[in-house]
C-alpha cells in the first residue's frame, strides 16, 4: 500500500513567527488545562511537533509567519511561558510544514485521533515517578498540579490491581476506588468487596465496611476527648484525602471510648464529692434515656411579710378590675384598657409565685445527675433528676386505692407486667416494620390527632417524633429474642441503602421509589412504638396489633427469665392451664429452680401464652378439660 505524503518537512521555527491559523478545527475547550500543559513543556520541552502552514505577513507579524493548524494548545502554553519569562520568543519550535490544501484534513486528523490518558494510567505513572526517586512536590511541579492531587493519585495507585483493572473497563467508578483506598491492605479491600452483594457494592457501603472501627473528628465523642489526649494515649489517626475538607479519623474506637469514659467518670466523682446523692455516666444521653428519669418537683414556700403584703394588694386590685370589667362589658374601649391592666397584675402575681418557687427538699435529697457528651462535643450535666424507683417511693399509696371490682389479682407484679409489655412492644415493632401500609396508617393517625384533636395524642401508641422506645433495661432477655434479631436484620438492610452524608439524605430520598421510602418510614415508625404498661388491661396499641396481624406466640416463648419472676403457686397454675392439672400436681414440693426447669420442658411446644399476651396480641386458647 502506498501512502501519499503532501507535507514538506519538519523545521525549527522561532516562536515569534507562529500564530493560530483559522484553519485549526479545535475551538472547544482549547484553553482547558493550559497551566498544566505549560508546566510539562517547561520541564520536558516540545516532544511532539506542531503542524503549520505558511501565511501572509501581518502588522503584528511583519516577517515570515506560519499559522498553526495542529498544536494550538501547545502554542498557547508556550506563549504563557513567554509571559512568565520562562522562555523567549526566539525559542525554536519543531513544526511540520504543510500546504494549505491539506491543512484542514491534517487538523481534523490530529484532533480526532487523539485520546486522553486514562486516569488509571496517570496515577500509576505518578507512583512510578515516586518509586524512581522523585518527591511529591517535584512531581506536582512537573505536572502543574498541587501536592494534594499527587497524594490522592498515589493513594489510588495503592488499590489492588484487580480493582484498577475493573476501573479501566468501567465496571467500577472512581468513587469505588476512592472508597477502597481508605486502607492500603489489599486483603482488607478484597474482603470488603467480597462481603457485599452485587447490589450492595456502593462506594458508601465499601467505605463503611472498611472504617467500622473509625470515628470522625467531627463526631461529638472525638471532639469531647480531643485529638491531643487521643494521640498522647497512642491513638492512631487517618486523614481522608478524598474528603471535601482535611478530615481526621480516629482509628482506635475502643481507646477513644475508654478515654471518654475516664473523663466523664472524673466529673461524676467530683459531683459525688460535692454531695450529689448519685451520679450516672451515660456517654450518649438522648431524649428517650432522659425520659426514664423524673425531675425534682417545685414547692411554694411561705411568703415573707413583704411578699404577703404585695400578694394581698395584687388580689385586691385584680378583684376590683374584674368587677369593673363586668360593668363595662358593653364599652369595648374601657374593657380593653381594663384587660391590659388585669394582664399586668396577673404577670406580677406569677412573678411573685416564681420567686417563692423552690425545689422540694425531700425530693432534692434523693436527686442526682447524669453526665454525658453533648451534641456539641462538650460535657453535659443533667442535674435535679429522680430515679423512677425513688419517685415512686415518695408517692404515698393509700390502702383503699385498690379497685376490688377489677377482678382477681394478677400473679404478675408491676415490674413483670412492664417487662412483658416490653416483649409485646418489641414483637409489635417487628411486625409493623414489615408492613408499610399499617405503619403509614399509624403515622397518619398520630399526625391527625395532634393537629385536629389537641390533647388526644395519648390515644396513639406511636411517639410522633420517631424516638426509639427504650426497652433493653426492662427485660434482660429482650435483645436475644427473635423480634430483636429480625429488627436488627431489617436495620442493616436499610442502612446499606442510605448515603453517608446526612446532608444528602433529603436529595437522596427524592430519587427513591415510594416503596423504599415507605419501608424506611415503616422501620422508623416501628421503633417509636410505645406500648409499655405497668398494669394489665387494655392498651391503646390493641387495634394496631390486630391490624398488623401480630401473634406474640411467634416471637416469644416463656423462659427462665419469665418463670423466675413468678411465685411457685403461679408457676403451678401456669402448668395446670397449659398442660393439665395432673401435670401440675406432679410438680408439687419441687424446689423453685427445679420447678422452673420442669415447667419450661412441659410447656415447650404447647404455644401457651400469659393472658397479657392473648386477645388482640396472640391467638392462644387454653385447652378445655376433656379435649
Amino acid at each position: 500500500m502506498t501512502i501519499l505524503c503532501t507535507v514538506a518537512s519538519i523545521q525549527s521555527i522561532a516562536l515569534r513567527q507562529l500564530t493560530l491559523s483559522p484553519l485549526n478545527v479545535r475551538n472547544t475547550q482549547a484553553a482547558v488545562g493550559l497551566e498544566e500543559l505549560a508546566a510539562l513543556l517547561a520541564a520536558e520541552g516540545v516532544l511532539q511537533n506542531l503542524a503549520v502552514v505558511a501565511q501572509e505577513p501581518t502588522t503584528r507579524h511583519p516577517g515570515k509567519v506560519y499559522g498553526v493548524i495542529a498544536g494550538g494548545r501547545r502554542l498557547r502554553a508556550l506563549q504563557l511561558l513567554v509571559k512568565a519569562k520562562t522562555l523567549t520568543e526566539d525559542y525554536l519550535v519543531p513544526c511540520l510544514v504543510t500546504t494549505p490544501d491539506r491543512a484542514v484534513a491534517i487538523s481534523v486528523a490530529e484532533n480526532s485521533g487523539r485520546r486522553s490518558l486514562h486516569p488509571a494510567d496517570e496515577f500509576i505513572a505518578f507512583r512510578q515517578l515516586i518509586e524512581a526517586g522523585r518527591s511529591v512536590d517535584d512531581v506536582a511541579a512537573h505536572f502543574g498540579v498541587s501536592p494534594l492531587v499527587v497524594q490522592r493519585r498515589l493513594k489510588l495507585a495503592n488499590v489492588h490491581p484487580e480493582f484498577i483493572e475493573l476501573y479501566r473497563t468501567e465496571k467500577v467508578t472512581l468513587e469505588h476506588l476512592m472508597a477502597l483506598a481508605i486502607t492500603e491492605d489489599h486483603e482488607q479491600q478484597r474482603q470488603a468487596w467480597a462481603g457485599l452483594s452485587v447490589q450492595q457494592r456502593t462506594p458508601h457501603a465499601l467505605r463503611r465496611a472498611l472504617s467500622q472501627s473509625e470515628v470522625s473528628m467531627r463526631e461529638p465523642l472525638a471532639r469531647f476527648v480531643g485529638i491531643k489526649a487521643y494521640e498522647k494515649a497512642g491513638g492512631p489517626v487517618r486523614r481522608d484525602l478524598f474528603a471535601q475538607s482535611d478530615d481526621l479519623f480516629l482509628t482506635d474506637a475502643a481507646l477513644l471510648n475508654r478515654l471518654a469514659l475516664e473523663k466523664l467518670t472524673k466529673k461524676a466523682d467530683r459531683l459525688k464529692a460535692d454531695g450529689m446523692a448519685w451520679v450516672e455516666v451515660m456517654p450518649q444521653l438522648d431524649f428517650s434515656a432522659l425520659s426514664a428519669f423524673e425531675r425534682v418537683g417545685k414547692i411554694l414556700r411561705e411568703p415573707t411579710e413583704q411578699e404577703g403584703v404585695a400578694l394581698a394588694d395584687l388580689v385586691t386590685r385584680r378583684q376590683a378590675i374584674e368587677a369593673q370589667l363586668v360593668a363595662a362589658r358593653d364599652d369595648e374601649e374601657i374593657a380593653s384598657t381594663l384587660e391590659a391592666q388585669l394582664l399586668e397584675i396577673e404577670e406580677a402575681e406569677e412573678a411573685l409565685h416564681e420567686q417563692r418557687s423552690a425545689a422540694d427538699p425531700e425530693q432534692q435529697a434523693l436527686a442526682g445527675a447524669v453526665v454525658s457528651i453533648g451534641y456539641d462535643g462538650k460535657l453535659r450535666v443533667e442535674s435535679g433528676l429522680l430515679r423512677q424507683a425513688d419517685a415512686k417511693r415518695l408517692v404515698s399509696m393509700s390502702a383503699d386505692t385498690t379497685d376490688i371490682s377489677a377482678g382477681p389479682l394478677s400473679p404478675h407484679s408491676a415490674a413483670l407486667v412492664e417487662a412483658l409489655s416490653a416483649h409485646r412492644t418489641r414483637a409489635l415493632q417487628a411486625v409493623v416494620a414489615q408492613q408499610p401500609a399499617v405503619a403509614l396508617a399509624c403515622l397518619a393517625q398520630g399526625l391527625i390527632l395532634s393537629t385536629f384533636y389537641p390533647g388526644a395524642g395519648d390515644h396513639c401508641p406511636m411517639q410522633i417524633r420517631a424516638i426509639p422506645t427504650q426497652l433493653r433495661a426492662l427485660a434482660e432477655d429482650l435483645e436475644a429474642s427473635r423480634a430483636s434479631v429480625s429488627l436488627q436484620l431489617t436495620r442493616e438492610q436499610l442502612q446499606a441503602l442510605l448515603p453517608q452524608d446526612p446532608r444528602s439524605v433529603f436529595a437522596w430520598l427524592l430519587g427513591q421509589s415510594s416503596d423504599v421510602v415507605a419501608q424506611l418510614i415503616a422501620y422508623c415508625v416501628a421503633l417509636s412504638l410505645d406500648a409499655l404498661q405497668t398494669q394489665e388491661g387494655e392498651s391503646e396499641a390493641d387495634a394496631l396489633a390486630v391490624a398488623a396481624g401480630l401473634d406474640v406466640g411467634q416471637w416469644w416463648t416463656p423462659g427462665g427469665e419469665y418463670f423466675s419472676r413468678l411465685s411457685k403457686a403461679s408457676i403451678l397454675a401456669t402448668v395446670s392451664e397449659g398442660v393439665s392439672a395432673a401435670a401440675a400436681a406432679s410438680l408439687q414440693g419441687m424446689k423453685k429452680q427445679d420447678l422452673i426447669t420442669r415447667a419450661q420442658s412441659l410447656l415447650a411446644g404447647t404455644g401457651w401464652l400469659p393472658v397479657f399476651f392473648r386477645g388482640a396480641w396472640g391467638s392462644y386458647r387454653a385447652p378445655v378439660a376433656g379435649e
